[in-house]
């Protein structure tokens, strides 16, 4: 029989039908059971956890389980990748040498572990991934621990070694043995053969020995201490050891830990303080005696202000002072100043770490005053705990002699300030009236007389100068200004008149001008001083110097850098010499070579003492060479800055009407809080076309300045809640850079080179010093808006600056004072010369100052009422030094002392409270009589 569908002869037996059928489903069965195993079989790739790979040796996926999405992902896309390359790399080797291949791989932050296994019958490779992250992260792990473990055991300043249980070493540390190569000799020795190595004792080995079995038996930590003997040289050592064991989980010894710590300077120590413990006990006892019997108060105070020490004399002072406040102590017999300004100290040494000396002053219940010079530095315990160690010393007897000199120094300069203005005053006329008498028709024998007349007052006038110029010099107080000038024009411009002199007198003078070596003299000092050196030594030169002698000038180059100019004068005559031994007396005050020299030359002795002062003065030194009958020879070097081509330029400055033309129609913002000075300076301005904005404050300032745009400001320093520092410093941090750097005059009371220097630094451009000069003021603001900074201004000279024929009257420095006729009586409450002399007789220009002192000092007088009860000295100081340019205008002396007395640091309460009182006694005075207006 057969089959309609393959063709095939089935039988037709019934038996062997049945058998075939049953045989056929049993293939069946058994394919379905094989399809449902290869079906099972088929998921194990799909569920493992780890990436199945095949790859063709094209590089094309062919098969990725879900484990390997992320690889697969590497593999088909087109961008750069660092995990396909290293894929289809392993897949071509291992297709290539028929042999599986392992690697690691890392993708993903992840690190894999690939199998790579060829098939070449069907050109593909499996690549099998197992992720080790996990392993390799463990690994790290370890070994970074290891590292840690052993640099600590590198850098540990102390023997570590690990012994098997035999006590050999297994590991030794860099401290125990520095050198790499011996270290790793000593590796399996054991202790008593290193110690015999190395010359130890053998008893050292044998009881290591003892104590290692005892650690290793009672398996606990064992310490002891050991010294070495002394080799080379050396000092014994001393070392405290351990012996740690450490066993396994077994209970098995593995290894003992061993540390060593080198005790050598501890025991060395402990020797020498068992020792010294006799010789610190008499150090302390020599000490405290030396302490006790030290004149100065010498204490200790710590961080929180309690006495850790006193000596004998502090002890002392303590208990004088208590006693006779009759306090239980010494801070409660303190004032609160006293007391606020001792902490203060002490907080700033603590602070700064710097020691402090300062000046103070304690006054006792009986009036009696200290003064102490005290020293305090910070004195820094071993346990890095800061105390302050003060030293005081009694300085009453010596502060009771530099009062009483400096009264009398102040007592000499203002005698020769008088007796200089009592002479000047009628010398002056004398002068002038000579002079006039001489252009009129006088006989020869008149003429005569009127020459000897002005001979004897320019002699007279030039002591007066001589004695002045000594005083200041002896006194620390002659200033020198620092001005541009051409040396070589100065000092032939001052020698001239003294060259005809000496002609006249029949002396050859011959000149070497400093131009012919310096082709660029401009420098930077005071043209006055040096000019009054030349003319001291010219004129001593044709003093001495007979008729038909010679005498030489000459100005030389010596040499130069960047910023200085060092030059040389000498003066060399033919006259009478001077003896070897007089040579350096001739520089003293009020000495002369001769006894007769006064009487046959005339002179004071002061022009060569003058003249080596100054030189000293300006760094150099005036020296002389000289020959008795052969004439000599003076000469002195200066080093001076060298001039800026600004500087030169401000030297040689323009007129007054170019000046003028310079500021008429700028604008200018007036800062000022005084309305009498802020009314003056705003008349003088406007008279020349000065447009001002007037501001009474640096707040207003500020505001005034951000509104509108300035060509200058003129800024008052002392001005109630934002002076002129705090407003300039504002103005310099705007954020328009250009409008930041707005020039800024200073107009200041306190115009001396110390106060100039600091408004400089604070940023302002220049300083002008009130009651200002109107060519001044006119000239400096001409300067700033030129873009030039003039130089600083120095408080007004003393003594006329001008050659010794001259005959100007001297500045004052101080409120002016009226040019009086010697009197006893009083002088006037005010004296309006000054202001007339400002206002160029202008009536509505001092009307309106009057006025506005009428209306702005009432309420200065009640502000000084209210300062005296509370004591509150710096509101007085602040209202002196804004009345002072004021009642400088008004002429009123009677009153300028009380504004020194407020003003100085050196015043006493009780002459501070007295001023105060007087200085509103004197406005209220002043108020009444003062007219509120002039007529025209």
């Amino acid at each position: 029989m057969k089959n309609a569908d393959n063709n095939l002869t089935l039988p037709t037996d019934p038996t062997e039908l049945r058998a075939l059928v049953l045989a056929e489903r049993a293939r069946c069965q058994q394919a379905e059971a094989d399809l449902e195993g290869f079906r099972s079989k088929s998921r194990i790739p799909e569920l493992n956890p780890n990436p199945i790979m095949r790859v063709s040796s094209s590089g094309e996926l062919l098969y990725a389980n879900p484990s390997a999405a992320m690889l697969a992902g590497e593999l088909r896309a087109t961008g750069p990748s660092r995990v396909r390359p290293q894929l289809i790399q392993a897949a071509a080797q291992t297709l290539r040498t028929g042999e599986p291949l392992e690697r690691e791989l890392q993708a993903n932050g992840q690190h894999f572990l690939l199998f790579a296994v060829p098939v070449p019958e069907e050109d593909f490779a499996m690549l099998y991934l197992t992720n080790v992250t996990a392993r390799r992260q463990a690994e790290q792990e370890t070994l970074d621990q290891r590292a840690f473990y052993e640099t600590i055991l590198a850098h540990l300043p102390a023997v570590v070694t690990v012994l098997d249980p035999d006590q050999r070493y297994r590991y030794l540390n860099p401290y125990s043995e520095p050198d790499a190569a011996k270290r790793q000799a000593r590796v399996g020795l054991n202790f008593a053969e290193h110690s015999a190595a190395i010359g130890l004792p053998p008893a050292l080995a044998v009881r290591r020995r003892r104590l290692f079995d005892r650690a290793v038996t009672t398996r606990q930590v064992v310490s002891w201490e050991e010294q070495w003997p002394a080799a080379n040289g050396e000092m014994a050592t001393h070392w405290q050891c351990y012996y740690q064991p450490i066993f396994g989980a077994s209970g098995v010894l593995r290894e003992v830990m061993c540390y060593g710590l080198d005790n050598t300077v501890r025991r060395q120590a402990e020797a020498r303080s068992r020792q010294s413990d006799a010789q610190v006990l008499a150090q302390q006892t020599f000490t405290q005696l030396v302490l006790d019997l030290n004149p100065n108060l010498i204490w200790v105070r710590d961080a929180e202000g309690r006495t850790v020490f006193e000596n004998a004399q502090m002890k002392a002072f303590r208990s004088l002072v208590s006693e006779v406040a009759g306090a239980p102590t010494m801070e409660a017999a303190m004032s609160k100043e006293e007391l606020k300004a001792s902490t203060r100290a002490d907080q700033q040494v603590l602070e700064d770490g710097q020691a402090l000396t300062i000046q103070i002053s304690m006054v006792l219940a009986n009036g009696e005053e200290r003064w102490f010079q005290s020293v305090r530095c910070p004195l820094v315990l071993a346990d890095g705990t800061a105390q302050v160690l003060g030293v005081s010393t009694d300085i009453t007897e010596l502060k009771k002699a530099q009062q009483e000199a400096e009264a009398s120094a102040t007592a000499r300069e203002n005698f020769l300030a008088n007796m200089s203005h009592e002479i000047r005053t009628p010398l002056n006329g004398v002068l002038g009236m000579t002079s006039l008498l001489a252009k009129t028709g006088l006989s020869e024998q008149q003429l005569n007389y009127t020459t000897i007349i002005q001979h004897s007052g320019r002699h007279l006038l030039n002591v007066v100068n001589d004695v002045l110029d000594m005083a200041k010099i002896t006194s620390g107080k002659l200033d020198l200004e620092q001005a541009a000038f051409n040396l070589c024009d100065s000092m032939g411009h001052a020698a001239q008149p003294l060259v005809m002199q000496a002609q006249e007198k029949g002396i050859r003078v011959v000149g070497t001008l400093l131009r012919d070596s310096c082709p660029l003299p401009w420098v930077l000092g005071d043209s006055y001083r040096l000019n009054q050196i030349l003319i001291n030594l010219l004129s001593n030169a044709i003093k001495f110097t007979p008729a038909g002698g010679t005498v030489a000038v000459g100005g030389y180059f010596v040499s130069e850098t960047e910023d200085t100019l060092t030059t040389e004068f000498r003066v060399t005559d033919s006259g009478i010499g001077i003896a070897a031994d007089k040579l350096e007396s001739i520089f003293q005050e009020f000495t002369q070579a001769y006894a007769d020299t006064t009487r046959q030359f005339g002179g004071t002795g002061l022009g060569l003492s003058i003249s080596r002062a100054l030189v000293a003065q300006m760094g150099g030194r005036l020296t002389v060479q000289s020959q008795q009958g052969q004439g000599s020879s003076f000469s002195f070097v200066t080093t001076l800055p060298k001039a800026s081509l600004e500087a030169r330029q401000r030297a040689m400055a323009p007129s007054a009407p170019m000046q003028e033309a310079a500021v008429r129609g700028r604008r200018v913002l007036l800062v000022e809080d005084n309305p009498v000075n802020r009314e003056v300076a705003k008349l003088l301005l406007e008279g020349h076309g000065v447009l001002v904005d007037e501001a009474n404050s640096g707040i207003e300032a500020l505001e005034l300045f951000e509104e509108r745009r300035y060509d200058t400001i003129l800024m008052d320093i002392q001005m109630p809640g934002m002076n002129g520092l705090e407003a300039t410093a504002r103005i310099r941090a705007h954020y328009d850079a250009v409008r930041a750097a707005t020039p800024i005059l200073a107009l200041t009371a306190n115009a001396f080179r110390a106060d100039a220097e600091k408004y400089a630094a604070a940023g302002m451009n220049d300083t002008l010093p009130k009651p200002f000069d109107e060519a001044e003021l006119l000239s400096k603001l001409a300067a700033l808006m030129a873009g030039a900074t003039a130089p600083p201004t120095e408080a007004a000279p003393e003594t006329p600056r001008a050659a010794p024929e001259a005959t100007p009257e001297p500045q004052p420095e101080s409120i002016a004072e009226p040019a009086l006729a010697s009197t006893d009586e009083a002088p006037p409450l005010f004296d309006l010369a000054l202001l007339h002399q400002t206002a160029h007789g202008s009536t509505v220009f001092m009307n309106r100052i009057l006025a506005s002192f009428h209306t702005n000092t009432p309420g200065s007088v009640a502000e000084l009422r209210q300062a005296h009860p509370a004591a509150d000295w710096p509101t007085a100081a602040a209202l002196a030094h804004k009345l002072r340019p004021s009642l400088r205008l008004l002429g009123a002396v009677r009153i300028a002392p009380w504004l020194e007395i407020l003003e100085a640091d050196a015043s006493t309460t009780a002459e501070r409270a007295e001023a105060t009182l007087e200085l509103a006694a004197g406005l209220e005075e002043l108020l009444a009589v003062l007219p509120k207006e002039l007529s025209a």
